[in-house]
């Protein structure tokens, strides 16, 4: 046997599902005058200043499946992003991190990049983030015991994480939400799993609520952003 043809065959051949992003033909600047327009549709107190406009310029360049960069969960020095890993934003209530993935979600609506989760140009679809806030999926077990569209689907934005009810009963099982979502869908490399929360991404609170092998994923899954300053929703 050739094992230099089988390794190069091996190369080849898409033995797992694999995340393929395509770039937008439209330039970052005329996408950031889009995402200005969204916002202040939204509010006309919404502003990109100099707290939120590297979360928002990188984070746009990762929608539009550019190169980007993210900080180092902990050095917060700058990192090159990875266009297959989804997205965290910490920051304090009222920051703007939850406005932050809707207004990109908005973004996404009108633009209409597409993405493959298996790595086939014709199964490419419409790039949308599926935003629900953590304690609606912890609500929705309570009643359906079911969690499974938020652990098969391709794309999922969970906002305030960490703000949930940490476990729920549906008919006498009692089940930590995220933490089992979290768990399932950081063993796929075809999955895109993007969050908010109150808490920067490796805060010893996540291990305390969720164990030290989500925190642990939580690094692996995600390009990480921080959006300080005070509450916007005051201004």
């Amino acid at each position: 046997m050739d094992i230099d043809k089988l390794i190069e065959s091996i190369k080849d051949t898409p033995y797992f599902p694999a995340i393929k992003r395509y770039s937008s033909t439209i330039s970052v600047d005329d996408a950031l005058r889009v995402v200005r327009q969204i916002g202040m549709s939204r509010t006309p107190r919404f502003v990109i200043d100099d707290e939120n406009t590297f979360a928002y310029t990188n984070i746009i360049r990762w929608y539009l499946g550019k190169s980007f960069k993210c900080l180092n969960p902990t050095t917060k020095q700058l990192a090159d992003g990875r266009l297959d890993k989804g997205i965290y934003i910490a920051g304090n209530t009222g920051s703007g991190k939850s406005w932050c993935m809707e207004i990109i979600n908005a973004l996404a609506n009108v633009l209409r990049n597409k993405i493959s989760f298996s790595g086939d140009d014709d199964e490419a679809d419409k790039m949308s983030l599926h935003i629900v806030r953590a304690d609606d999926i912890v609500s929705d077990y309570q009643l359906t015991g079911n969690i499974e569209r938020y652990k098969r689907a391709s794309i999922l934005t969970i906002q305030d994480l960490g703000q949930e009810q940490l476990e729920a009963m549906y008919m006498g099982n009692r089940l930590n939400v995220l933490k089992s979502i979290i768990e399932y869908r950081g063993d796929f490399a075809n999955k895109i799993t993007c969050f908010t929360s109150n808490y920067p991404i490796n805060h010893s609170q996540l291990c305390d609520m969720y164990g030290d092998r989500v925190a642990s994923r939580l690094i692996e899954m995600c390009n990480y952003y921080e959006i300080k300053g005070s509450d916007r929703r005051k201004l």
